[in-house]
């Protein structure tokens, strides 16, 4: 059994990267499990994977590199125990310091033989500047404990700009293989498979482990002790809306479309009036019975990202609802709590949608 843990900052990529390796991994014939680590109550990416066809568990309501380890460890048992896949890979939140996640896993004593891909955390090149600006301490943070740092969505950048950016992220954390990654580039994907394809120094790892663990199992390192969500400076709140299938019965594919571009614009402008150079992720995901609306939001500079997306095998057995996911900086969670909820409700409200939390 192959594990690989997948770390980055809020919209770097992670969702997309690891849907693609599940489905390399799949058409290879071989079984994929996926762990989903959110930020916030209730589950979004994991929706979204599901559709592929790839098996997803989800932790909510925090980060599993500080205080869901116990829960980390049951979802691994429980997924090896039921589904036994040749393939686990672990999406860290993007406020979780992925390599604390790694050396949890590895402190397991997990029955199973397994091998360790080397650390893989993305870095956004798209929001390079933003990043440096808004989150630069955190961020690396969490490049400094990587094996391995693809630059993401390199397919947005100028190409003058991709060499400054590996170099920057070379100089945060020189052991790590820098490499470039974008959705639109199966060659990049391909080398981040045969990077992943080398299995880490498991025994090596330990051997460090074991110099800064106390006699109870838990490490002693200052960094990894950390409250990752506090040191981020992330604001949060998640949400679900059930939504009334009778209600639904007078709208059209476009209406929808509509609804979910509404909302989205709304939560932003109240955002942006807030923290107007925020980064994060704001994810909207509306299921209506048929299809799945997607937007996701990743910085104040942008426009949102809207995906339709269809049901694996063509139909869909959840009731229509509504998530939202909405973590950014600069904003506390009883502001980003409010922001949405508002938004939500009068969206809803103005499209005679009868819904309940």
């Amino acid at each position: 059994m192959k594990i690989i843990v997948v770390g980055g900052f809020l919209g770097s990529g992670k969702t997309t990267a690891l849907v693609r390796l599940g489905t390399y991994y799949s058409s290879l014939g071989k079984s994929v499990g996926i762990i989903v680590n959110e930020i916030g109550e209730i589950g979004i990416d994991g929706d979204i994977i599901s559709q592929y066809g790839l098996e997803t568990k989800e932790i909510t309501s925090g980060c599993i590199c500080c205080s869901l380890k116990t829960s980390l460890r049951a979802t691994l048992l429980l997924m090896i125990e039921n589904y036994n896949p040749d393939v686990i890979i672990i999406e860290s939140t993007g406020v979780a310091y992925p390599g604390a996640i790694r050396d949890e896993i590895m402190l397991m004593n997990l029955s199973t033989e397994y091998d360790m891909a080397p650390l893989l955390t993305l870095f956004d090149g798209s929001r390079f500047k933003q990043i440096l600006k808004e989150i630069k301490n955190f961020a690396a943070q969490q490049l400094a404990q990587a094996e391995v740092i693809a630059v993401s969505k390199t397919d947005l950048v100028e190409p003058p700009m991709i060499p400054i950016i590996e170099a920057a992220v070379q100089q945060i954390n020189p052991k790590a293989e820098i490499m470039t990654l974008s959705s639109k580039n199966p060659e990049s994907l391909a080398r981040l498979i045969d990077i992943l394809e080398r299995s880490s120094d498991t025994d090596s790892h330990l051997v460090e482990l074991k110099k800064v663990i106390s006699d109870d199992g838990s490490l002693l390192m200052a960094g990894k002790r950390d409250n990752s969500i506090a040191a981020s400076g992330v604001g949060s709140f998640s949400a679900e809306y059930i939504l009334d299938e009778n209600s639904l019965m007078s709208l059209n594919d476009s209406d929808f479309e509509q609804i979910a571009k509404d909302l989205m614009s709304q939560i932003r402008e109240n955002v942006i009036e807030k923290s107007p150079d925020f980064l994060g992720h704001i994810k909207l995901f509306l299921e209506s019975g048929s299809a799945l609306y997607k937007i996701s939001l990743t910085t104040a500079e942008e426009d949102p990202i809207y995906d339709f997306i269809l049901p694996a095998n063509g139909t869909s057995d959840t009731k229509p609802n509504l998530k939202i996911l909405s973590a950014v900086t600069g904003i506390s969670s009883m502001d980003v709590q409010e922001i949405v909820q508002k938004a939500a409700e009068n969206v809803l409200n103005e499209n005679e949608i009868v819904f309940s939390v």
